[in-house]
């Protein structure tokens, strides 16, 4: 999963949807004494993120779509489907959220720069450039895909062109949308549940 896909199952904690998106920039124990400084929701949140991933990488639904894309991006069909779950997440949003999806957007903006004085430098570099650039937004459309897969090209050194997962994308967008639902409900309970758990 992607970025807006894990700030959405976050709910409306916005300790949990802090440590949700710090988790890309954290390694090794969450309750190292190095962490300390962060609090339980937020901690909660890294190990949602956490959950997130290992459920979305094993389970056969999410397999069948990296399928489509394994033989242009072998190991890297898995980037290319977190990215573009993204976008499928925002063609289906009234289905998975009774909050209007503009509202959402500037509620999560808000929200993370409540928490600017515990991002890491490139965390807050990245939230900076996906306030200014709307890149929750932009998922929606080509030109935000391109976007976000150009800017993997640069990051990926010596792999595939990254931009070419979105004429394939299109030719099997049918079958990559019913995939995303079947697997999004499941997800979606799943996080609303561990969340449940934890209060």
């Amino acid at each position: 999963m992607n970025y807006l896909a894990h700030l959405f199952l976050s709910e409306d904690n916005e300790d949990i949807l802090f440590g949700n998106l710090l988790e890309d920039f954290m390694h090794g124990r969450i309750d190292h004494p190095r962490n300390n400084h962060l609090s339980e929701g937020i901690k909660l949140g890294i190990k949602l993120h956490r959950r997130i991933d290992t459920l979305t990488d094993q389970h056969i639904l999410v397999k069948d779509c990296k399928q489509i894309f394994y033989p242009e991006f072998g190991k890297y069909a898995s980037i290319v489907v977190d990215v573009l779950f993204d976008h499928f997440l925002i063609k289906n949003w009234d289905t998975y959220s009774k909050e209007e999806f503009e509202p959402f957007r500037q509620r999560v903006y808000l929200s993370l720069e409540k928490y600017r004085t515990l991002m890491p430098p490139k965390l807050d570099l990245l939230v900076t450039s996906m306030i200014h650039h709307d890149w929750l937004k932009a998922y929606e459309f080509d030109y935000g895909l391109e976007k976000a897969f150009t800017g993997l090209n640069l990051k990926i050194k010596n792999g595939p062109d990254m931009l070419k997962s979105i004429p394939i994308m299109h030719e099997n967008y049918d079958l990559l949308n019913q995939r995303f639902n079947e697997f999004f409900s499941i997800l979606q309970l799943y996080c609303q549940n561990y969340i449940l758990s934890h209060k």
